[in-house]
């Protein structure tokens, strides 16, 4: 109805079909009467609504309503007439997609809404489902850059007609997985980190007087675009374990058995993440990318094992770029899980005998600092097992002479299967504008990677803590980042990260809710 008056609808929700709609409407339930389908999903707008209820008619399915396929939200322009709009300017230093037209979505936020409903498809069917997806016009168009790889500024606006049926694919090809999220990942928005330090100058307190927190809230404004920025919660710590063929060349003081001994008491509840979780209101994602031992299934656990454990490097590439690649899908494909059930904040955790030594071999390459001096102790290494592992990164880097310009190369050389799923998880967190708070070491290496795939990742970066290994500070460095605390922890697991949430969930509440001078009678200065 609205269609026909020249009302701007986006998502207004009751606005029926008309006559026409439900015409359209049986054209397409005709066109599939002979697909296999195996669901069938809908906005839950009204329309929507009515169009897949002729559709589901001719097959035996139930029609799952969804919010993520809705329309744009236009705000208070919903139900105004287009005729009567004016053209309003781009802010400075934004992309029109990035533009809030009304006080709703942005272009780039229906983006990151499709984003997190191929996520959800991924997750709950398989290769040879076929879903029918029942939306509206520019959700649709959107979704399809999503699928085509491409960035929110790059949607094409033709085709899809109204009741006209279009077959896609989701596609699983991880060099596919890979690009389109390298592609997603956009700079942090000037615009929102200049309003957000505008009104930290006008919040009832003396200028710079939270020091660190002031900066930080400035940048998470700056991920959202919006000023202030949502509180970050709920958090999700995305955990990946794995094993390392390079510990045969003496380099932890455990055995690798403890890899799996670990992930099997992460899963129970009784590691001390798992305390740290539950006290900051975090929950865990625990992934297997790569453990070499043997464990029981646990439903706690998501088996997603790329390789048992890697290759020792100092022999042979620690895995093959296909193996990278494949670790790099399962973190990406950990963090859109965790951000398509609600997620707002991601926090990096590992598991794995042996890990700080790819972790610091990652560090030297890609911040050009030789192997002493970002190498420590890790688990527990004494003086001469540290020489040793110094000396094998050393090899290591001879043998396979890795280059920062090829972070894929690099990181199937020397680096880890949890390194690469936690470049993933990283990507994704920055790819759908998720602040991701670094845990230690291995986090870091993580990042180094990831910003060699993706400069403007750094933009979504939290730095948790200090830690005691040296190539942490030699990592953030290369970062630009500044750790919010440092305790002297060397645990991992992501327990740094964890400690630092309720900073960084603090510091965005701070902005959200402290009143300015203004709201509170108080007269700046006085």
């Amino acid at each position: 109805m609205w269609n026909v008056e020249g009302r701007l609808q986006g998502q207004t929700m009751d606005v029926p079909l008309t006559e026409t709609g439900f015409i359209e409407a049986a054209h397409a339930a005709a066109e599939l009467v002979d697909r296999p389908l195996t669901a069938l999903w809908s906005s839950d707008q009204l329309r929507a609504l009515q169009t897949a209820g002729v559709v589901v008619a001719r097959h035996d399915l139930t029609v799952r309503a969804t919010p993520l396929l809705r329309e744009q939200s236009l705000g208070d322009l919903e139900g105004r007439l287009a005729s009567e709009m004016t053209e309003q300017p781009v802010p400075d230093g934004m992309d029109i997609s990035e533009v809030r037209w009304g006080g709703g979505e942005s272009i780039a936020d229906v983006h990151e809404r499709m984003r997190a409903l191929v996520a959800a498809l991924r997750e709950e069917f398989g290769d040879d489902d076929e879903v029918a997806l029942v939306s509206h016009g520019d959700a649709l168009r959107v979704l399809l850059a999503v699928l085509e790889g491409k960035g929110h500024r790059d949607v094409d606006w033709s085709g899809f007609g109204t009741g006209s049926v279009h077959t896609v694919s989701l596609g699983a090809d991880t060099d596919d997985v890979l690009a389109r999220t390298i592609a997603a990942v956009q700079p942090a928005s000037a615009v929102a980190l200049a309003e957000a330090e505008q009104r930290q100058a006008q919040l009832t307190k003396p200028p710079g007087s939270l020091g660190a927190l002031e900066v930080l809230a400035n940048r998470l404004s700056a991920m959202a675009g919006r000023c202030p920025a949502p509180i970050p919660e709920p958090a999700v710590i995305g955990l990946f374990a794995g094993d390392h063929g390079v510990c045969a060349q003496g380099v932890s003081p455990w055995p690798q058995e403890v890899t799996a001994s670990m992930v099997m008491n992460i899963a129970g509840g009784g590691a001390a993440i798992n305390a740290l979780a539950r006290q900051v209101g975090a929950s865990l994602l625990v992934t297997d990318v790569g453990v070499a031992t043997d464990h029981p299934a646990h439903p706690a656990i998501r088996n997603r094992v790329v390789a048992r454990g890697t290759h020792d490097f100092t022999v042979e590439p620690a895995m093959t770029r296909d193996e990278a690649r494949a670790a790099l899908a399962v973190g990406i494909e950990a963090a859109e899980e965790a951000i398509a059930g609600g997620a707002r904040c991601l926090l990096t955790g590992e598991m794995g005998i042996g890990n700080t030594t790819p972790a610091s071999a990652l560090i030297a390459v890609f911040t050009r600092t030789r192997p002493a001096l970002v190498t420590g102790r890790g688990a527990g290494a004494d003086d001469q097992m540290l020489s040793v592992k110094t000396q094998v990164i050393e090899r290591g880097l001879k043998l396979h002479q890795p280059q920062t310009d090829d972070p894929l190369g690099t990181l199937a050389a020397i680096g880890g299967l949890e390194h690469a799923a936690l470049a993933g998880f990283i990507l994704a967190g920055a790819a759908h504008r998720v602040p991701v708070v670094l845990d230690g070491v291995i986090a870091c290496s993580a990042a180094c990677v990831a910003a060699a795939f993706a400069p403007a990742v750094r933009d979504y970066l939290v730095s948790g803590h200090a830690g005691a290994e040296p190539g942490i500070r030699t990592a953030l460095a290369h970062l630009g980042l500044q750790p919010l605390v440092d305790l002297g922890m060397r645990l991992g697991e992501g327990s740094g990260a964890a400690v630092a949430l309720p900073m960084v969930q603090a510091a965005a509440r701070i902005m959200a809710e402290m009143a300015t001078f203004a709201e509170a009678g108080i007269e700046a200065g006085s």
